[in-house]
C-alpha cells in the first residue's frame, strides 16, 4: 500500500465495484479500506476544503458524482462544537475520518414506520472517529455528526447516490418529527 492512490484510481475503483454488485454490504466491504486509503494520503485536499457555512455548520464539498447523481464524493467540513442533526441518506454511505475527531452517534428506530412524518428513535451507539477511522452505513441508516473538537474537522463521504438526489430525512428527537432533508451543497 506504499503505492500512490489518487482521486481518479478511487473513482475508476468505485465505477468497477459498483458495476459488479448491487449488494450494499460488498460494496460497503470494498469501498471502505480504499476510502481509508484516500483519506489518509490527502494528496487531493484543497485548501477551500476547510471552508464551512456558519448558519448550517458544515459545508459539504462536492468532488465527484457521475451524470446520474450515482457514486457521489464529498468531503465535508465541520464547525467546532457543530454537527448534523439525526438523519438518514437514502442510500449506502462509506465515510472516511481525514482531519480530526467527529463523534458519530447511530440511532435505532423504535416505531413502525407508518406515520410518515414521525419517528422515535434511541441512541443504539457513539463512535469517535478519528483520521482513517470508518464510518459505514447501510440504506436506513441513522446517525448524527459532532464535531466536539475547537477545530474544524474534514471527512471524506462517499454515497451510492447524491444525498441531495434520494429520499432522506432528518429527525427530531424532542418532538419525534421527520422531514425531508436536504444539505447545502459547494
Amino acid at each position: 500500500m506504499s503505492e500512490s492512490y489518487s482521486f481518479a484510481n478511487y473513482i475508476e475503483d468505485l465505477r468497477r465495484i459498483s458495476g459488479e454488485t448491487n449488494d450494499e454490504d460488498e460494496i460497503i466491504r470494498y469501498v471502505g479500506p480504499l476510502a481509508q486509503r484516500l483519506a489518509l494520503q490527502k494528496s487531493w485536499l484543497q485548501q477551500e476544503h476547510y471552508d464551512c457555512d456558519s448558519e448550517q455548520g458544515f459545508l459539504a464539498h462536492l468532488l465527484h458524482e457521475e451524470p446520474d447523481h450515482t457514486l457521489a464524493v464529498f468531503v465535508v467540513s465541520w464547525l467546532p462544537s457543530r454537527g448534523a442533526p439525526p438523519h438518514d441518506h437514502g442510500t449506502w454511505a462509506v465515510v472516511a475520518g481525514v482531519e480530526g475527531v467527529e463523534r458519530n452517534i447511530r440511532y435505532k428506530r423504535l416505531d413502525d414506520g407508518t406515520c410518515a412524518d414521525y419517528a422515535e428513535l434511541e441512541v443504539k451507539s457513539t463512535l469517535d472517529a478519528g483520521a482513517g477511522e470508518l464510518i459505514c452505513m447501510k440504506t436506513g441508516g441513522i446517525h448524527s455528526v459532532r464535531n466536539e473538537t475547537d477545530q474544524i474537522t474534514l471527512s471524506l463521504h462517499t454515497y451510492g447516490k447524491h444525498i441531495n438526489y434520494t429520499t432522506r430525512s432528518q429527525f427530531n428527537l424532542e418532538t419525534n418529527e421527520k422531514k425531508d432533508y436536504k444539505v447545502l451543497v459547494q
